[in-house]
């Protein structure tokens, strides 16, 4: 009898609590349901710091069966591990300005990394990196000398979108006092304004300086490619133009330790330039770039179309520091077709496993002024 009725309260309690053999869900109150909350997102940024200075310098000297078939890139042959800097630290921050996240001392290869940074599909980094406290000896493996260089805060104008769950092979550069900003210091003194190489990064004396470097195309900012001959001028603040030579026993005048010099004139062969700035500037500075590439009478049919259309580079003022910027050369059009996205170079396959292993977002697009075009043709002659 008691069994009896224990199954029977039970049929009763099942109907009544909507258990019964139908599958219709249980509701559960919407006020009645717990809320956790979910943690936030981020993703981990690690990276190579290194001189690009010494990359350039290495890219130029290292013999042909050396370097092997190995492509210029930030992580391939032996121009990152001949310029990699051990003892640096790198920050990331935000260009609203948010908190920095700051990583711990590179190693011997240059290696940084930090971990747990904010992510989203719009949040932005800048590479910033603070040099080591002693000067750096060079890599005796260099095949030219190279001089010890103490370095200066550099920051590196490239966004890190970090977007993905792991953010590999992001660039961050240091530039020192043996290179471009010695060659700038001497011209500066040698035109009546006696200045160190310290004094570019003095507030009280430049808005800062920043170095711009003029490539052939690349899939990636930081797949370096061939240095592109150009002709830079700039909106304000003074624009050098920049050389390399191998440094003999008698340097040549004006010459850096590393072997840098200024030219006369806005024309690069080496397509290097050094903005400085006025103090307390506050404007951006526009820096126009145009490709001196000569076609020759026969051009090769498989190398692409020159001269470049290379998109101007906006400089930020950053007082105290050094700036760096990369500019890339576009495939021109015929009048009137617009150029595909990317200078009209094909997204590269991704390589496996992982396809997000560049954390980058290219910035938009360029629009560059078309020349304009007469309907009626040339005059006659």
């Amino acid at each position: 009898m008691k069994l009896r009725s224990l199954a029977s309260s039970f049929l009763l309690f099942a109907a009544a609590g909507g258990c019964s053999s139908s599958d219709a869900p249980v509701n559960i109150p919407p006020d009645t349901a717990p809320v956790v909350d979910l943690p936030a997102r981020t993703t981990n940024v690690s990276g190579v710091l290194y001189d690009p200075e010494a990359f350039l310098v290495a890219f130029m000297t290292v013999p042909e069966e050396e370097a092997g078939n190995a492509l210029p890139g930030l992580f391939e042959g032996p121009y990152t591990f001949l310029s990699a800097i051990m003892g640096g630290q790198v920050s990331l921050s935000s260009p609203e300005g948010d908190g920095a996240l700051v990583s711990a001392p590179s190693d011997f290869g240059g290696t940084w990394s930090v971990v747990g940074a904010p992510s989203g599909e719009t949040t932005a980094y800048l590479a910033s990196a603070t040099p080591p406290e002693e000067p750096v000896e060079p890599n005796p493996d260099f095949p030219v000398p190279m001089p010890t260089t103490t370095y200066f805060p550099t920051t590196y104008v490239r966004p890190i979108l970090a977007s993905v769950t792991q953010c590999y092979g992001q660039a961050a550069v240091l530039v020192g006092n043996t290179g471009a900003l010695d060659a700038v210091a001497q011209a500066m003194t040698e035109a009546g304004t006696p200045t160190t190489p310290a004094d570019l990064l003095d507030p009280t004396k430049t808005g800062g300086v920043a170095l711009l470097f003029v490539h052939d195309m690349s899939f990636l900012a930081d797949l370096f490619q061939t240095p592109v001959s150009s002709i830079a001028e700039a909106s304000a603040g003074r624009l050098f133009a920049l050389d390399w030579a191998p440094v003999e026993e008698a340097p040549l005048p004006g010459q850096s330790p590393m072997g840098f010099m200024v030219l006369p004139g806005s024309e690069s062969f080496l397509g290097y330039f050094a903005l400085v700035l006025p103090p307390n500037a506050t404007e951006p500075v526009t820096v126009n770039l145009v490709d001196t590439f000569v076609p020759e009478p026969e051009p090769d049919p498989e190398a692409p179309p020159r001269p470049y259309l290379i998109p101007p580079v906006i400089v930020e003022p950053r007082p105290g520091e050094v700036s760096v910027y990369r500019a890339f050369g576009q495939i021109p059009m015929p009048p009137g077709e617009e150029p595909p996205p990317g200078g009209g170079l094909e997204d590269p396959p991704p390589p496996e496993p992982e396809p997000t292993w560049t954390c980058y977002i290219p910035p938009p697009p360029v629009e560059l002024p078309e020349e304009p075009v007469d309907p009626e043709g040339p005059p006659a002659e």
